[in-house]
């Protein structure tokens, strides 16, 4: 849900008129396009960011948030999507007014690479504690009746070492698609027109000041891409020492070897992470020949080692569609 976040954020900080109601999808009963934890942003003109179903329920809840926006009490929805709709499924919202430090929180956390837990509060015949949602820097106790919280993990980061075009082209989808994307160029081609490439600014970053300038975390990926026998060799050798746990190299198993090679004389393959870490062609093989379409089959990959996927078609998939996250609670 982070980027999720981040987009609502981002609506927020837009000029969107305030004050907001916020929707959650606090339960469900059946199948769903959204789990648990989906929420919808309504402002004060009734527009709205975010999505709670395919976009089939989105209209009349947001007419509930102005009622709440102008009442200042929130409403528990039970939504059959059954007769209308043919979804078989029955989704409990909680529409409320939110809370003027939420949004300032939530970013505040985002900004800091922090995480944080989002806990909204539905049901007032339990507890007795106030409605609504609220945000803490340390994780809740046991799951209550009456109360979601989810974890707000780290928010996805990509690091490409790259000052040549085809890089612009992963920038570009990867910010699109909400991650946060850092461009670092080698000393040795950095250019003034490099600054204003798409997706991303480009930074100067040796090689060695890589871990200390972008440190390693569970949600960063570095992808080394500079067509640059030995700055690759440079970004590689540092990236895996830094522990990234998700490392592509672009270009051919040959070119693989050779820098493979030279890297065994470091040290640095006496780590036996290297192997899972390591992905080297990057990318999953989706038959990719062109900028865009090797792009595409970069982030895929890494969306999949992000989110536990096999990069499979979902056709050859048994069991639910939806795997519930390990980090989220709630009860209906």
């Amino acid at each position: 849900m982070t980027t999720e976040w981040k987009r609502l954020l981002e609506y927020a900080q837009a000029g969107a008129r305030r004050p907001f109601a916020l929707a959650t999808l606090v339960a469900r009963e059946g199948s769903s396009y959204r789990l648990p934890g989906a929420r919808l942003l309504i402002d004060a003109d009734g527009r709205h960011v975010g999505c709670l179903s395919g976009g089939c329920l989105e209209e009349g809840v947001a007419q509930v948030g102005l009622r709440v926006l102008r009442e200042g009490v929130g409403e528990r929805l039970r939504l059959d999507t059954r007769p209308h709709f043919g979804c078989p499924g029955v989704l409990d919202v909680f529409v409320e007014p939110l809370a003027g430090d939420v949004l300032p929180q939530i970013a505040s956390a985002l900004a800091e690479r922090a995480r944080c837990w989002i806990s909204t509060r539905y049901d007032s015949s339990v507890g007795g504690a106030p409605l609504g949602t609220t945000v803490r820097r340390v994780a809740p106790g046991p799951a209550e009746a009456g109360v979601w919280s989810d974890e707000l993990g780290l928010l996805p980061r990509l690091v490409v070492a790259s000052a040549t075009s085809d890089a612009d082209v992963l920038c570009e989808l990867a910010a699109w698609l909400g991650w946060e994307v850092r461009r670092v160029v080698h000393s040795a081609e950095a250019r003034g027109e490099i600054a204003a490439s798409a997706g991303a600014r480009a930074e100067l970053i040796e090689p060695e000041r890589l871990p200390s300038a972008l440190p390693a975390d569970e949600r960063t990926a570095c992808v080394i891409m500079t067509h640059h026998l030995g700055r690759d060799l440079a970004y590689l050798r540092h990236a895996l020492a830094a522990r990234y746990p998700y490392v592509g190299l672009l270009g051919s198993r040959r070119r693989r070897e050779t820098l493979l090679g030279e890297l065994g004389e470091s040290g640095v393959l006496e780590d036996p992470s290297v192997a899972e870490r390591l992905r080297a062609p990057v990318g999953l093989d989706l038959g990719a020949e062109e900028p865009r379409a090797i792009a595409l089959a970069i982030v895929a990959e890494i969306q999949a080692a992000w989110g536990g996927g096999a990069g499979r078609p979902l056709r050859e998939r048994f069991g639910p569609l939806h795997a519930r996250p390990a980090a989220a609670s709630g009860a209906a």
